[in-house]
């Protein structure tokens, strides 16, 4: 059923209420946190096209590998599953409805890659998404709803499902595909993200004896010269739009925040070092790649009265809201 879907990508645009919501929000623009805004009267009588009379996310079966078993779900039920794996249940509705259009644009543009010769997608967050089995929570309404209110709308660009990445929460602002997997995407570019200083997960910081980071460094890199006290190490460092290392010179070596981040362990590429005699302390912002929605970024906009299409359109740049149909199928 899964594969159906695919010819019939080319089907109607969400009408001009989707973008006419949108146009408030410009490119690079976003409302302060906690600040809500009024829609005009003729924004706020437009809404998105009611759905088919036959659930889309019902009509699409997908091949879950779930601990290398195949499992099969529809789209709806492996939405909840994912959504319960990947954002809080007590997050705003609006932020949930984002989540799901995210994570379904994303499962259907992995299961027509055909990344699994034996699925369409796998359960986990390394490879796919997340996800967790509703039996193992005890309420799942919210998320639940998300998935219903949001059937069959996807996130496009020039007609074809985006590559819909998210994470955690970025620091205050995104990074471009470019700077942290070296290909540009024009939707995935670098945008402000603020109201993420409540996520739980925004700062880490970690101590490093001398000897601890040599060890983290020098088997990968032995290149870089890391003889002496810490505090000689350090050199010129090059930062990307999104704030992130883009390039830091460590022993004479040069490595990309993106190298930093594998080999330290770390929690993001928004590296703050601080060298001492005896070692290295480093401060991190931001949780995951920082590339595409940040859950905790849209869980702020949605508090400050944000709808999903407009936190969708503001970390996917230049792109559309589109609702699925199946081919040969209302």
């Amino acid at each position: 059923m899964i594969r159906k879907f695919f010819a019939a990508l080319g089907c109607a645009v969400l009408g001009a209420a989707v973008m006419l919501l949108a146009l408030p929000l410009l490119p690079g623009q976003l409302l302060p946190h906690g600040r809500a805004e009024t829609l005009a009267a003729t924004e706020a009588e437009t809404a998105p096209a009611e759905p088919a009379d036959e659930p889309f996310d019902e009509a699409v079966t997908l091949r879950v590998l779930v601990d290398g078993a195949v499992r099969e779900q529809t789209l709806h039920d492996y939405l909840v599953c994912v959504l319960l794996a990947e954002v809080p249940s007590g997050f705003a509705a609006e932020a949930l409805k984002a989540q799901a259009c995210a994570a379904r644009t994303f499962a259907l543009r992995q299961a027509g890659a055909g990344k699994h010769a034996e699925a369409d997608v796998c359960a986990s967050a390394a490879c796919c998404q997340g996800w967790c089995a509703p039996e193992q929570w005890p309420e799942h309404a919210a998320a639940e709803a998300a998935v219903t209110e949001t059937d069959g709308l996807a996130v496009v660009y020039d007609g074809q499902l985006i590559d819909a990445t998210y994470f955690s929460c970025s620091g205050g602002r995104t990074e471009a595909a470019v700077a942290v997997w070296g290909g540009e995407i024009p939707y995935l570019q670098s945008v402000p993200s603020p109201g993420e200083e409540d996520a739980p997960r925004e700062t880490e910081t970690l101590t490093f004896t001398a000897e601890e980071f040599r060890d983290r460094i020098t088997p990968a890199r032995p290149d870089a010269d890391l003889s002496g006290t810490p505090e000689t190490w350090f050199g010129t460092v090059r930062y990307t739009e999104g704030g992130g290392i883009g390039t830091l010179e460590l022993g004479g070596a040069s490595f990309t925040g993106t190298e930093l981040r594998r080999l330290l362990g770390l929690r993001s590429t928004d590296i703050e070092f601080s060298p001492q005699e005896d070692g290295v302390t480093v401060t991190t912002h931001g949780f995951g790649h920082r590339v595409g929605l940040s859950q905790y970024g849209a869980e702020a906009m949605a508090r400050a009265g944000r709808r999903f299409d407009e936190i969708l359109l503001h970390y996917y740049q230049g792109t559309e809201i589109r609702r699925l149909t199946l081919d040969g199928e209302k």
